[in-house]
Parts: C-alpha cells; sequence; structure tokens
C-alpha cells in the first residue's frame, strides 16, 4: 500500500468503488485526507486500490496528491485533499474516472480534481482541477467538494 501510515492520516474517510480498469472488477478509491506529503501535514491523498477474482488487492495500488506529477496545483498544509472521492465515467470511455476534492483548498473555497481512468489505473496525464470561483459559485468557504456522488 502506497504512503506511511501516521497518526491522523483518515485512511478511508471517504470510499468510493468502481471499475477504473474495465476489467469487470471493482475498484476502491480511499480519501487519506490527513496524509503528509512530505513534511507538509495534512496535505492529504487518495489511494486507488485494485479489484481482481480473488478480490481487492493492495498489488498495484495507486496513491495521489497535488504533488503528484501531472495533478494540478500544489500539496499545502491542511489542504485534505481526499475528503471525498466519487469513481464516474465521466468520458463516457467505459473506465470509471476518480473525482477527489479538496475543501479547505484556498481558504476553505474547496475544490474538485478529476483523473482519468485507463487500462492500467488512473492517470494524473490531462487530469482538471476547478472550484466554485470556475462555475460562477461564491468562492468564500463554499467547502466546493464537501460531498461526491
Amino acid at each position: 500500500m502506497p504512503g506511511a501510515e501516521e497518526s491522523g492520516d483518515g485512511f478511508g474517510t471517504s470510499v468510493a468503488v468502481g471499475d477504473v480498469t474495465g476489467d469487470g472488477y471493482a475498484d476502491v478509491a480511499l480519501g487519506v485526507p490527513g496524509e503528509n506529503v512530505r513534511s507538509i501535514a495534512d496535505a492529504g491523498s487518495v489511494v486507488l486500490v485494485r479489484g481482481s477474482a480473488d478480490g481487492v488487492t493492495g498489488t498495484g495500488a495507486q496513491a495521489f496528491h497535488q504533488d503528484t506529477a501531472g495533478v494540478p496545483g500544489v500539496a499545502e498544509q491542511n489542504d485534505r485533499f481526499g475528503a471525498a472521492v466519487a469513481l464516474l465515467d465521466v468520458t463516457g470511455d467505459g473506465h470509471r474516472d476518480l473525482a477527489a476534492s479538496s475543501v479547505e483548498e484556498n481558504t476553505r473555497a474547496g475544490a474538485l480534481w478529476s483523473l482519468r481512468g485507463t487500462a492500467s489505473g488512473a492517470t494524473a496525464t490531462r487530469s482538471v482541477a476547478f472550484g466554485p470561483k470556475d462555475v460562477g459559485a461564491s468562492n468564500t468557504a463554499a467547502l466546493f467538494g464537501s460531498a461526491l456522488r
């Protein structure tokens, strides 16, 4: 399993289940909003665990955070990336895409990231991020992305 276990990680604070790889097995996205990224406290991350004929396995698990190459933005203290997660096929290609939010981003305005699903898992390539200002909503303590479906 990627990442180091630390007190207060909040591993599994948010959970989503869906087939990211298109292999017919459910994969599991786990929010870890209290994960420290290097020395940045509570920057947060998301772990994607693979499904198989025998159930879920840590083999091939992936971790993403705001300092992962290709993920827009930068990890900051108390962002809590991964506060909410969802697996949705927003591109219509048969692979569930990973949605993750950081409700504390930009002084509680919040933001949402979308990482594409592929046959080999989620990828940060061509991932996007947006917040309340991007959709014409109030930016003051909006907690954008508090709940995802």
